[in-house]
């Protein structure tokens, strides 16, 4: 059974502010001593069609809401649970923020979603993670195509999307790791962690 998730618009604080009232993570640090973050890059899962409705406002499908659960599933189970969730607030990607975060046994507290990230570019996305609270280790960031795949790929050091595995259908999971302060993550040289459609998780 799939429920609606509430959309809560946290436009009153900054993104590094997220959720630092309650994160608390445990310190990953690398033999040279610097700190271990991970960047888990969502799209949202599929939307329903929509006619007659803008764009913004179209709802997780039903196929959505469980594409993003097996994806969830999974990250749980291998245990990438992140400390919290950055997401567009536009309808599907919201939904898919709160689902996901419902899996993965994050407080709501740790789940921002903020129009910003709507069909945002990689620049504006970047921006936004250099912006990430250093408390966190591990974020994830929900949005959408095709702003996701530059981002990946821009930080990732690769050419094209396509070069680091193709495209990134919705609901798939992409996760980035490198050593250093989040505002340092385009010259971090991250590596590709894993890359995840919902074909990959079943």
């Amino acid at each position: 059974m799939f429920v609606e998730c509430p959309v809560a618009v946290n436009s009153n604080r900054k993104i590094g502010e997220v959720g630092l009232d309650t994160l608390k993570v445990a310190s990953a640090r690398s033999v040279r001593g610097g700190m271990i973050r991970q960047l888990i890059a969502l799209r949202h899962g599929e939307a329903e069609k929509g006619f007659g409705i803008e764009d913004f406002d179209r709802a997780l499908a039903l196929r959505g809401y469980a594409e993003v659960e097996l994806v969830a599933k999974w990250l749980l189970r291998e245990g990438y649970v992140p400390d919290l969730i950055l997401g567009s607030s536009a309808e599907r990607a919201a939904a898919t923020a709160f689902h996901a975060g419902r899996i993965l046994e994050l407080d709501e507290t740790r789940i921002t979603v903020d129009q910003s990230l709507y069909l945002a570019s990689k620049t504006i996305l970047l921006d936004l993670v250099t912006e990430l609270p250093e408390a966190a280790n591990r974020a994830m960031i929900v949005g959408h195509n095709p702003g996701l795949e530059d981002l990946v790929s821009f930080i990732g050091g690769y050419d094209s999307f396509a070069e680091a595995g193709g495209k990134m259908m919705t609901a798939t999971v992409a996760c980035l790791e490198f050593e250093g302060e989040w505002a340092e993550i385009a010259s971090a040289l991250p590596t590709l962690k894993f890359l995840k459609r919902t074909i990959d998780v079943v």
